[in-house]
């Protein structure tokens, strides 16, 4: 069976998930992507770059955390030949939108079964007017499965009419391996002596990962640091690893607040990232819109129990408030302080830490690879060479 998958881009975290799909007995995988960028020179896997144009738009959240992001649109003109020379009897195609419409097309000029793999979260999936949904609506009901990340994806699918027996889940994942193998190797004490020596950290981080960007809450996360008690925050350090537009106002911060309190390292390159996982006592993940959030994933891995918000699609898949973590809403500032104060105040992180391991365990690629599997078998019987 020859398996056409259509993306953007290749990163680093999904190969392992496409390697796994790759070794499906009786499969033919083959990657269609919109662009080279981020692409692993070594990936192991039948790859094809097509030709096309991207734009830039700006779409709008709705609701109390409604924030603005630019997102990259791909028209990739040259996948018509690109699946015409494959020929493909299932296509995944990795978005709801104008590429999957010309992908519709394709599947039925071919014969071939489409299964739609979307990445929305409950606030994420506001952004989208009326026209755009009717658009989602109707590619859905034409799709033979639909593939999902999690329970907030299924949330938003059943609300665009797709019944709950053709959505798969398939929650996200990153390269667990190569991320424990990395880890493996950080001594924790030793990185977080350089951060006191070069930063003037404090005995124990809570970590920020990712863009300074709005949609990542940064200004209430400020907000709400500023008010807690100066007996709870003494000893912790508020560390922002990355980089983007709203650097300048964690510089602000940090300026009126003592030496250590809040710190910010530049981005870094993600193989050092788990330094300062290591390093740090836990995550904060203050998302008003994320459709996922890897971060969270990566630092389960590394033992780091989160403060989850409600508003990032990994939140209702991965926390298990007691046992791994916490989930509050950044949009509620009383709730926000409230929700710092107790992860600040948490006598035994040790055991939320255990937790995190644990549960990162059960989101590894091969699982999301898995949720695949499950939905291109049950479009199967659509494709050309089946439907008898």
């Amino acid at each position: 069976m020859r398996v056409a998958l259509i993306t953007n881009i290749l990163p680093a975290y999904r190969v392992p998930v496409f390697r796994a799909l790759a070794a499906t007995p009786g499969w033919q995988l083959r990657v269609f992507l919109s662009t080279g960028s981020e692409q692993p020179a070594n990936h192991g896997l039948d790859v094809e770059v097509v030709k096309g144009l991207k734009y830039e738009r700006r779409i709008e959240s709705r609701g109390r955390g409604g924030t603005t992001q630019i997102v990259t649109t791909h028209l990739p003109w040259g996948l018509p030949s690109a699946l015409l020379r494959f020929r493909p009897d299932v296509v995944i195609s990795a978005e709801l939108g104008w590429r999957t419409l010309l992908t519709l097309g394709l599947c039925r000029l071919l014969g071939a079964a489409l299964v739609i793999w979307t990445y929305h979260s409950q606030t994420s999936a506001t952004s989208a007017g009326w026209v755009l949904r009717l658009v989602r609506r109707g590619l859905l009901a034409s799709a033979a499965a639909v593939i999902g990340m999690g329970r907030q994806a299924r949330k938003v699918l059943e609300d665009l009419g797709v019944a709950p027996g053709r959505i798969f889940d398939a929650p996200n994942a990153h390269d667990h391996d190569t991320f424990l193998a990395a880890r493996a190797r950080v001594e924790p004490e030793a990185v977080r002596r350089a951060l006191a020596d070069g930063l003037g950290c404090r005995d124990r981080i809570a970590l920020v990962a990712g863009r300074l960007v709005s949609v990542k809450g940064i200004a209430p996360l400020l907000a709400a640091w500023e008010q807690l008690p100066d007996k709870i925050r003494d000893d912790w350090t508020l560390l922002f690893v990355g980089s983007g537009p709203l650097a300048s106002m964690i510089e602000e911060a940090s300026a009126a607040e003592a030496d250590g309190a809040i710190v910010n390292v530049p981005q870094v390159e993600h193989a050092e990232l788990v330094d300062y996982y290591a390093a740090s006592r836990l995550l904060i993940f203050a998302s008003l819109a994320d459709t996922w959030g890897l971060v969270v994933n990566e630092a389960f891995a590394c033992g780091l129990p989160v403060l989850c918000s409600r508003h990032a699609g990994c939140a209702d898949d991965l926390i298990r408030p007691g046992e791994n973590g916490w989930i509050f809403d950044p949009t509620e500032p009383g709730e926000f302080v409230s929700a710092l104060r107790e992860v600040l105040c948490e006598p035994d992180l040790e055991r939320l830490a255990r937790g995190a391991r644990s549960t990162a365990e059960r989101f590894r690629p091969e699982a999301m690879a898995a949720g695949f599997r499950r939905a291109v078998e049950h479009a199967r019987p659509n494709a050309r060479g089946d439907a008898r």
